[in-house]
């Protein structure tokens, strides 16, 4: 053997065992802080592990901790957490937790400290029914999903500064995987929207008409509107919003799907007439109306800076606010008083 044999078969054998370890580390990195070689959907097949790894603002590992935990007899009662996990310093572990769950149809639109206010979310309709907005959202799952306890719903809360556009479409997925996990797809497809409205910004009330709908009356004392702000958001979708900050939050959808829900809602029933329409709806300020044929939803919420006021002698009462929203708002979504 020629010293120049040697000497490669040599390197040979001193490079095997760097070689070894580097296929080892690199398998190791892969396992560790990838997804690579991982499972293609955790939480017992309801979530796509490629869609909740887009929603994560660095790469990892995606599992789903302790799997899913359904909460009741209902398919689409449960609750799951997604982690992204990774070995590299300085990384935190993400993650997301979704579930199913039934809601009174206006749960978007009810303040109950879960739900942000409408007027901050993005409402999207057609291939699939949801709103996101920071860090938090929810899809409508099928009609035939609807039950006498209401319709159901896919809510997301993923970490702060995650994509709004990934975190829909992770949702819209879930929502269809446990459509079809409960038998309730009715042979529809949940697709998620190509994009998303634009965030509504806060703006000065002033002298301008309050949230854009002329004649629509000020929310307090008079002298406060000035200095007032509000986030509205743009009327030409099936949904509409608007926060006068502290003290009001309008809302009216006519979105089929939403207000198919509200309709089907426990302790959905008759209401008031209210300026000469005939409503129904759970009670006098979250109603529903006939708007030229198109059922149309109408809520209003009240917060401190109105109820501190609402004895003041100028101040509009509660229900001559919800008057007068259905009279001015309805004009924009076809509303017209009965004869």
């Amino acid at each position: 053997m020629t010293n120049e044999s040697r000497r490669a078969g040599l390197a040979r054998k001193v490079a095997a065992p760097f070689l070894a370890v580097a296929v080892l580390a690199t398998g190791a990195h892969l396992w560790w802080n990838t997804n690579v070689f991982g499972p293609a959907d955790v939480c017992g097949g309801l979530v796509p592990t490629d869609a909740a790894q887009a929603v994560f603002s660095a790469s990892g590992r995606v599992s789903d901790r302790d799997g899913l935990a359904d909460r009741s007899g209902d398919q689409l009662d449960f609750t799951c957490t997604v982690e992204n996990t990774s070995l590299v310093p300085g990384s935190d572990t993400g993650r997301i937790r979704v579930s199913g769950s039934r809601e009174r149809g206006d749960f978007p639109f009810t303040d109950d400290g879960r739900w942000p206010g409408p007027a901050s979310m993005a409402f999207f309709s057609g291939g699939a029914t949801g709103a996101v907005g920071a860090d938090h959202g929810w899809v409508l799952l099928p009609d035939a999903c609807t039950t006498s306890d209401g319709p159901a719903i896919i809510e997301g809360y993923a970490p702060q500064g995650s994509d709004p556009m990934q975190l829909t479409r992770l949702l819209t997925e879930v929502a269809d995987n446990a459509a079809e996990r409960a038998d309730c797809a009715a042979g529809l497809h949940l697709t998620a929207p190509d994009r998303l409205p634009a965030a509504a910004e806060q703006r000065r009330v002033g002298n301008a008409a309050v949230c854009g709908v002329k004649g629509l009356e000020f929310p307090g004392v008079p002298e406060r509107r000035a200095e007032a702000t509000e986030k509205v958001q743009d009327g030409t979708g099936a949904t509409w919003s608007c926060e006068v900050t502290k003290r009001a939050t309008y809302a009216v959808t006519q979105e089929p799907h939403i207000v198919a829900g509200i309709r089907s809602s426990p302790g959905y029933t008759e209401q008031p007439h209210t300026a000469g329409h005939q409503l129904s709806g759970f009670d006098k300020h979250h109603v529903v109306a006939d708007c030229g044929g198109t059922p149309t939803y109408f809520s209003l919420e009240f917060d401190e800076a109105y109820t501190s006021e609402v004895d003041a002698p100028d101040t509009p009462s509660t229900q001559d606010l919800f008057t007068n929203f259905i009279d001015a708002a309805g004009k924009q979504f076809g509303c017209s008083a009965a004869s």
